[in-house]
């Protein structure tokens, strides 16, 4: 299986800023821009869950080990379907960007 900063780039291109790192809990996927990282995070979150309808239910972040996590949780459920079914998560480590906002 391809690791997930390769599938990115070969879908969004070879200057995507993602680094290592699958987007689960255990191992945050490594955003490197710098000032817009929220989309970019929004963007995987829409291609991984392409084949689902998906809603955001909630967005936090976490301090762990001095790094800065975002979490993003969906509810989505098989498109057409009428009940939510599934709960996605995915854990974006935007350490570069998130600790250069006290600099702005």
């Amino acid at each position: 299986m391809k690791p997930l900063a390769e599938y990115l780039k070969s879908h969004f291109g070879d200057d995507f800023p993602v680094g290592i790192g699958s987007a689960k809990r255990d191992d945050p996927l490594v955003i490197t821009e710098l000032r817009l990282y929220v989309p970019i995070e929004y963007s995987i979150a829409r291609l991984l869950l392409s084949d689902y309808d998906h809603e955001l239910e909630e967005q936090c972040l976490h301090q762990e080990n001095g790094r800065s996590i975002d979490e993003l949780v969906y509810k989505a459920k098989p498109i057409g379907s009428k009940e939510w079914t599934v709960t996605r998560r995915f854990f974006f480590d935007i350490t570069a960007g998130f600790s250069r906002l006290g600099e702005l």
